[in-house]
């Protein structure tokens, strides 16, 4: 076992050690939106940093890589399991469920930040940000409520990784060659985890429900559907966003 997974795996006993495999996911969703709200309400846009924008982002980009590792490394969490199956097909064929707690929450924190977005934008009078925070919403409202397969969308947030350096992108104490050095690794980051990474997820999901089909657990052809509008529909828009940088 290596020093990451014992890391990766450190983190997932902590929050599995307050219940996490357990949690109501609506009430995940409801707290989540109340502390990116309360995260909002007292820092403001403190050091112009989106404070709540860069909480969520470091919580999922983190969740998703965490979910991404053991998806590609099953061994570790069914170290007894013979032979392991590999992810995602044993979740989406096997109906095994969430392969780790983090599997089962990160939907449901991305939609209580939607709430807290969709808030924002009609505060501060931001279409972008209603838009945003509404079709963010239904995405994770889709998955949760609905398909009840919030783990075919957890590793996907990975896309969330390059959000962590966007939120802080304009922070007032960066300097001039800090500002440079920000900007270049936000690039790198949106071409690594949403040209490249996202994408590759997606293909591979999609291909698991073409190729070994879906379990009897899910809504089958609306799982399916879902999964690929929603596949084009951000994938074209993040190649759109990069071609305009």
């Amino acid at each position: 076992m290596t020093i990451l997974s014992n890391l990766f795996l450190y983190v997932l006993s902590f929050i599995d050690s307050y219940g996490a495999q357990e949690w109501n996911l609506r009430i995940v969703g409801a707290t989540s939106a109340i502390i990116f709200l309360s995260i909002r309400m007292q820092f403001k846009k403190k050091y112009n940093i989106d404070w709540d924008a860069l909480v969520h982002a470091w919580i999922t980009a983190v969740g998703s890589v965490i979910c991404c590792y053991f998806d590609a490394n099953p061994q570790y969490i069914h170290p007894s399991s013979s032979p392991v199956i590999e992810e995602p097909m044993n979740s989406i064929t096997n109906c095994s469920g969430p392969l780790t707690s983090f599997h089962r929450i990160l939907a449901s924190i991305t939609l209580g930040y939607a709430i807290c977005d969709i808030i924002n934008g009609v505060s501060n009078n931001s279409k972008a940000g209603i838009v945003h925070g509404v079709a963010t919403m239904a995405v994770m409202a889709l998955f949760v409520e609905w398909l009840q397969a919030p783990e075919i969308i957890a590793p996907m947030l990975v896309m969330e990784i390059s959000t962590v350096v966007l939120a802080a992108i304009k922070a007032s104490f960066f300097g001039p060659a800090m500002l440079i050095a920000a900007q270049a690794l936000f690039v790198l980051t949106f071409f690594v985890s949403r040209v490249v990474w996202t994408p590759y997820l997606m293909v591979v999901t999609l291909r698991v429900m073409m190729v070994h089909g879906i379990g009897s657990c899910y809504p089958e052809k609306p799982l399916f559907y879902v999964t690929l509008v929603f596949s084009i529909f951000f994938t074209g828009l993040n190649y759109y966003w990069f071609y305009l940088m």
